[in-house]
């Protein structure tokens, strides 16, 4: 097919320069989601023949998008069976160990997990875990969460399977036909990385993670008392003898009955379903804002009858629990609210409050748009919040019963051990070794097939796919050589393998606080690739300076999903994580400087 004509007389180059900042003010701003921008990049390319039809959207056929594919059955497999949850149970079990160990091995848990999955799926697994260990032993959870997703990242240079960044770092290198990354090429780098990572972690980070007051319960913490209500249903109430479903009122005004407490001592209900009638004299726990419940008295001639602290202490029973959440990325709830999603009517559970940043929203829970790390206060049946643990779409932060590890769990960990080995020994291609793998795991059911594509990461391939479209953009037309003679022009100093190695490091970790650190990989290996070229050595120390930069997302809870879902459950601030992770950033990017000409030396360039 031939390419389509320009759109307009600026060059290609211009035009691709143009694609580039417009992506990155949209990651910046976080206007659209980032698929919708990768997808935005790829159409401008195409339609601005910038690059042909065909090498547009050869990013999304690419290898590295059909590893993410593969890695995600894996990551899914090995959740589904419990293997993350049975080895942090048992590597966290123990009354001898205290603070100390306990960072040391979460942070350590954490990064062994994240060599093979997701960092998000990995702060997913680990967070109910570890709020269960925080209760127990009365250690605030904000001592113990930030060690989750900074482990997580420390164990993404473990294996190039490790992160969707590095496998994004290898199809660019194939592009542009330089040596790409085997399974273990930097794993030795990895773990000193990590060594010193943890280490840190354990001892001197540990004195600068926030201390907070014992915390309050999760009514008190959440203002419950602010929302809830309670009204007696006098003999005159157009209410008796109706089902909850039935009284359209309250969801009009935005209100849940979380309770009914029979009079005559008859029981409580709580949690009422839809079919559960209301009786002369009963009391209904009523949760809404203020001026709803207010209106809502008025309107239906309603008498508050008790105090509010008495109905907040009948929210949770035997079978009800009054739990925290937190919404996942990748969650089908961010970017909506719960009355666009129909939470209550598909899930069966009553939120009573919406937290974000730590902060409790004082507006309508139903209206409020959801956004990954968000908290909500959940009052549910038991068997109701299981199925939301199963579905993963939030994080249930209460004791998780232990899973099973069975004949599932040895078939997903024996073939994805059958991946690495077939990398290690050169036996086929990584792609074609995964997706051996992945239908390995639908043939022997450990991944039912109707699963297989609602866990399949569709955010990141179809990110990894835009964004290679746009490194063969900058390949086909020249502007990573352009960019490095202008970055080699700008003194005799920057001439120097060292002072370059030092610039990129520096780059990456900054583009990477504030967009995606996959962008921020597609778009400055090329240039990395070229600096080397220009200066006359290996390739390989600038490739892994990118890498290194990408993977320090320390220091904001917007540099990765996973800094995001720790948030509101640790009560953290900015200023946290920029206290604890701005020395380990500097920690990193000093041994970086250190280790990367040593392991891999500025040797003339083949």
């Amino acid at each position: 097919m031939p390419p389509l004509e320009p759109v307009a007389d600026a060059g290609p180059a211009a035009i691709v320069l143009a694609v580039l900042a417009g992506s990155l003010a949209l990651f910046l701003t976080d206007t659209l989601r980032y698929d919708l921008v990768a997808l935005l990049v790829v159409l401008a390319l195409a339609v601005s023949g910038a690059l042909t039809p065909a090498e547009a959207f050869a990013g999304f056929a690419s290898e590295p998008v059909i590893v993410i594919a593969c890695l995600s059955l894996f990551g899914h497999a090995l959740t589904r069976w419990g293997v993350g949850e049975t080895l942090s149970q048992r590597l966290l079990s123990g009354p001898a160990l205290r603070e100390r160990g306990l960072v040391l091995r979460i942070a350590l848990i954490s990064a062994a997990l994240a060599a093979v999955m997701s960092d998000v799926a990995v702060v997913g697994i680990m967070i109910p875990m570890v709020g269960g260990i925080s209760r127990s032993r009365g250690i605030p959870m904000a001592r113990l969460l930030m060690p989750i997703s900074f482990g997580a990242f420390l164990g993404d240079l473990l294996l190039v399977i490790g992160s969707a960044k590095n496998l994004a770092v290898n199809g660019v290198l194939a592009q542009h036909g330089a040596r790409t990354f085997a399974m273990f090429d930097f794993t030795h780098y990895g773990l000193a990385v990590l060594g010193m990572g943890v280490l840190y972690l354990a001892g001197p980070g540990r004195r600068l993670l926030p201390r907070r007051p014992s915390e309050p319960s999760l009514s008190e913490r959440y203002k419950v008392p602010r929302f809830v209500t309670e009204v007696l249903v006098e003999p005159s109430s157009t209410l008796i003898n109706r089902n909850v479903s039935d009284i359209d009122l309250f969801g009009q005004r935005g209100i849940t009955v979380l309770g009914i407490v029979r009079a005559g001592g008859e029981g409580t209900i709580l949690a009422p379903g839809p079919y559960n009638r209301i009786r002369r004299d009963d009391t209904l726990v009523l949760q809404g804002e203020p001026e709803s419940l207010v209106r809502l008295r008025t309107d239906l001639g309603l008498r508050e009858r008790a105090s509010v602290g008495e109905g907040v202490r009948r929210l949770d029973s035997v079978d009800v629990q009054l739990v925290e959440a937190v919404v996942l990325a990748g969650s089908t709830l961010a970017g909506r609210t719960l009355a666009e999603a129909d939470f209550r009517e598909r899930t069966g559970l009553n939120v009573l409050a919406i937290a974000k940043e730590g902060e409790v929203q004082p507006t309508s829970v139903a209206q409020t748009p959801l956004d990954v790390g968000d908290t909500l206060l959940i009052q549910g049946h038991l068997r109701d919040l299981e199925r939301a643990r199963r579905e993963r779409d939030l994080i249930v932060l209460s004791e998780v019963p232990r899973p099973l590890f069975g004949r599932g769990a040895k078939i997903s960990i024996a073939l994805l051990a059958g991946v690495l080995a077939a990398s290690l020994l050169d036996l086929m291609p990584l792609h074609v070794a995964a997706l051996a793998g992945a239908l390995g795991l639908v043939l022997t059911g450990c991944v039912p097939a109707k699963d297989i594509y609602r866990h399949v990461d569709w955010l990141v391939m179809i990110l990894i796919g835009g964004m290679l479209a746009l490194g063969k953009a900058f390949e086909k037309h020249g502007l990573a050589e352009t960019l490095a003679e202008q970055i080699s022009g700008w003194g005799r100093g920057f001439s120097t393998p060292h002072v370059v190695l030092a610039l990129l490091l520096a780059t990456a970790t900054l583009l990477t606080q504030t967009t995606t650190s996959i962008a921020t990989a597609v778009i400055l290996t090329p240039v990395a690739l070229s600096l080397a070229a220009q200066l006359g050595v290996d390739d390989r120390a600038f490739v892994m300076a990118v890498l290194t930069g990408t993977n320090c997302a320390f220091t904001s809870p917007v540099a990765h999903p996973a800094n995001a879902m720790v948030v509101g459950p640790g009560a953290y601030r900015y200023r946290d994580f920029l206290r604890v992770g701005g020395p380990l950033t500097l920690l990193i990017l000093a041994a970086a400087m250190f280790l990367l000409p040593l392991l891999w030396p500025f040797q003339a360039g083949s």
